[in-house]
């Protein structure tokens, strides 16, 4: 009996190990790999494909048919900027009232290393169900926010802490994932609502 336990202990550690192998490898495997991404025509804004804190593996496609506010950010941000921008978008969507369906806020994490699912999860319910949080790895990102005019840049702190660059805007796409301009990332929840109630009344 104590030989058998020891054997499914083994077996259990061998297929943890395996699976931290391959998780590692996975990430190794899509930072290098080269991202497969599209501008679409736009001078502002494209494809990508991200890691969903709620669903896994997300792309812009996901979205399609939807208004996109899409802003760069990060969880340790301080909270008068990140913070106050994804209160911003949150209350937007209350201004907007049922038209809020047709628009998806998009909260991209530029700090994969301490971003985990989790920690964006638990972060953006801070404003509320409507926010979509993703990240990805940072060849990726880099590429993404490339595309999106948006700053990936780190900051080196004391002791090995660091900090870095949230975008100074929010870049809308259309439902058809197209351009539709931007907003600056200290604009109010009316702001924003306003804006997008012109785009759509102009569509």
């Amino acid at each position: 009996m104590q030989k058998r336990d020891k054997r499914r202990l083994a077996i259990g550690a061998v297929i943890t190990v395996l699976s931290a192998a391959g998780g590692y490898a996975g990430y190794w495997a899509m930072d290098r790999a080269g991202p497969l991404l599209s501008t679409h025509g736009n001078e502002i804004g494209g494809s990508f494909r991200l890691v969903s804190a709620a669903e896994g593996e997300v792309s812009d496609s996901n979205f399609r048919g939807r208004w996109m506010l899409v802003y760069f950010g990060y969880t340790h941000c301080p909270d008068e900027q990140c913070g106050a921008t994804l209160r911003a978008m949150a209350g937007a969507m209350d201004l907007l009232g049922p038209k809020h369906r047709s628009v998806a806020p998009l909260f991209i994490s530029v700090d994969p290393m301490r971003d985990t699912a989790e920690a964006m999860r638990a972060y953006t319910l801070r404003f509320g169900p409507r926010i979509f949080a993703m990240t990805g790895a940072p060849t990726m990102l880099k590429a993404v926010t490339a595309e999106y005019h948006a700053p990936y840049v780190r900051h080196e702190g004391k002791d090995g802490d660091y900090s870095m660059e949230p975008s100074p805007r929010i870049v809308i796409m259309s439902p058809e994932g197209r351009y539709a301009g931007t907003i600056q990332s200290d604009a109010s929840a009316q702001d924003i609502a306003d804006r997008l109630n012109g785009l759509m009344a102009a569509q």
